[in-house]
């Protein structure tokens, strides 16, 4: 890529809801960029989503060949879980810049050798899609804790509920790829690494397959005297909610897990409740985008990394264990690489 230039071309692999919906952004609301080519295996769905785009849209079948192709400055990965590491790795070997939705990967071994790839260039190029951390609720919520309004943070608890689970959803997967996201804001709130996790989960028997442990409960060990504690629902059947407190040793601050507005009428209460994810954080969406390209302007990553990427997967591992043995699980988290060193503004 061109040092500064004034428009970065970015390729997306993967044209289902979530490449949809960053190329959306990056089309509308991000100064800067353009969508430059787009890939999907469903050609006919990349041709959809190119045509959205703009004139001249490139559409590809290969994610490797939009990888490699000279037209793209950056790639936003969007694809299933299990294609994340070797894409990403693919752009590393290329020396071009990544956004990839969360997980990183599915394995901390993955996950190390990205780790590794970005080592050997000697500068951060992954940005993990970690939303939340841009959403203006849970800023909010940093900014408190920075601030010491509630004094000294000890306690997470976090709720995190979708409508129904995902086609081919597994016990583990519902860690891999909800809880994912709840591990790395407590670790990220609290300001501590997680040390040891004891999770349980039962089948509810809703719109899930027989066994399926759709309901879990997180319990956290964190360094300095912090602990954590999560469900995560993924049958909770009404809506899509996440909410959480974070209790300090002289206060707390909350999110509720709905903040729209109440509405009373008719002797009844009742407020709305969103969807999916892709309603609840919209603006996170817009705001991670908008960062992640003026970084790339200004040759400065402070977004969530590939080390907070590396760092979730081995949470979700310690977790995936405690819930295969029943028993609590330790774990150790290296010392953070030089690399990595620094306090990003996203990560404060």
């Amino acid at each position: 890529m061109s040092s500064h230039p004034d428009v970065i071309s970015v390729g997306i692999i993967g044209a289902g809801s979530m490449g949809a919906r960053h190329a959306a952004t990056l089309s509308t609301c991000v100064p800067g960029v353009r969508v430059a080519g787009v890939m999907d295996l469903d050609r006919s769905r990349a041709e959809r989503l190119s045509a959205g785009c703009g004139a001249g849209v490139m559409v590809f079948e290969d994610g490797r060949e939009l990888i490699r192709h000279g037209g793209i400055d950056a790639v936003v990965i969007t694809t299933p879980d299990e294609t994340h590491a070797g894409l990403v790795i693919e752009c590393l070997e290329a020396g071009k810049p990544v956004f990839c939705e969360k997980p990183l990967a599915t394995t901390v071994e993955e996950a190390r050798r990205i780790l590794d790839a970005e080592a050997a260039l000697g500068r951060r190029m992954v940005v993990v899609g970690f939303m939340r951390r841009y959403d203006p609720s849970h800023r909010e919520v940093r900014e408190a804790i920075d601030s010491g309004a509630i004094g000294r943070p000890v306690l997470f608890r976090g709720i995190h509920r979708n409508a129904a689970a995902l086609p081919g959803t597994t016990s583990e997967s519902v860690l891999v790829n909800s809880a994912v996201h709840d591990l790395d804001t407590a670790r990220w709130l609290l300001g501590q690494e997680i040390e040891e996790a004891y999770v349980s989960g039962v089948s509810t028997g809703a719109r899930s397959d027989d066994g399926v442990l759709d309901l879990q409960m997180i319990q956290l060990r964190l360094g300095g005297g912090c602990l954590a504690d999560i469900e995560v629902y993924v049958n909770a059947g009404y809506g899509y909610e996440v909410g959480l407190e974070v209790v300090g040793d002289s206060g707390t601050v909350s999110i509720a897990p709905s903040g729209s507005s109440m509405l009373r009428r008719q002797r009844c209460v009742g407020r709305r409740i969103e969807g999916d994810w892709l309603e609840r954080f919209d603006a996170a969406y817009v705001l991670e985008m908008q960062r992640w390209i003026g970084d790339l302007h200004e040759g400065n990553f402070t977004g969530p990394d590939a080390w907070d990427g590396y760092v979730s997967l081995a949470a979700v591992e310690c977790c995936i264990s405690s819930l295969n043995s029943g028993s609590p699980q330790s774990l150790t988290i290296p010392d953070r690489p030089a690399l990595y060193e620094g306090i990003a503004e996203v990560n404060r």
